[in-house]
């Protein structure tokens, strides 16, 4: 039954709908939001694209970690004398 319809079918759908149930009052306010967020998506993929850039030619610094021992009243550590 709906084998004959295609993407651009439904996307004619939803614009006419969103055109009698939105009103010709809520239909600019929904592009500028759609506009606007396409615009953040554009901008946050350049600056991953950046920076992956910039972290395949910089060398990595090495990172260290240093353990220090449980504090005696910590409860988490066995044989502590804290409840």
């Amino acid at each position: 039954m709906l084998s004959g319809f295609t993407g651009w079918h439904f996307v004619i759908i939803a614009v006419v709908v969103l055109i009698l149930f939105g009103g010709a009052t809520r239909l600019p306010m929904f592009a500028k939001g759609l506009g606007q967020s396409i615009k953040i998506f554009k901008k946050e993929v350049d600056e991953v694209r950046d920076d992956s850039k910039k972290s395949r030619d910089e060398p990595a610094e090495p990172v260290y970690y240093t353990a220090e021992p449980p504090k005696e009243s910590d409860s988490r550590t066995p044989g502590s004398t804290r409840s």
